[in-house]
């Protein structure tokens, strides 16, 4: 990550996105230890979900609090970077170094320190465990 926050997507990441979504604008917000970032057609499903859930249980307003309010616009420009605004940078521990998982619809960016720290805790023994119930799903 640079100084100002700009990290590069990967060019086979930029390739997908730009074969499979054009050149939509990016939407970044976060989730859990990491931030995830969706393309904009992939969030407006998200919200259209959202807007379904019943808007006046608690669990509700806090998860839209949380993935919703925390939402913020990040175009790619034309070096292939984002921008991380500071606040999601502070919530994800992001100082330097980070490392991008790309999920299908969308892509998770970690700061490297917590996906090493991840990654060695529990999540090739999360991956062996939920494999086996993935396979009763027709995985």
């Amino acid at each position: 990550m640079t100084d100002k926050g700009r990290i590069s997507v990967p060019a086979k990441f930029r390739e997908v996105l730009k074969e499979k979504y054009g050149d939509e604008t990016l939407i970044i917000t976060n989730f859990e230890r990491c931030l995830i970032v969706y393309p904009i057609k992939e969030w407006n499903e998200i919200e259209r979900k959202a807007a379904e859930l019943s808007q006046f249980k608690q669990e509700v307003i806090y998860f839209l609090r949380h993935l919703i309010g925390n939402a913020d616009d990040c175009p790619i420009d034309g070096q292939g970077r984002i921008l991380i605004p500071q606040s999601l940078r502070n919530d994800a521990q992001i100082k330097r170094d980070v490392v991008l998982i790309g999920m299908l619809t969308k892509f998770e960016i970690w700061a490297k320190e917590v996906w090493d720290e991840e990654e060695s805790k529990k999540a090739y023994e999360e991956f062996k465990r939920s494999r086996e119930i993935l396979a009763g799903q027709g995985l």
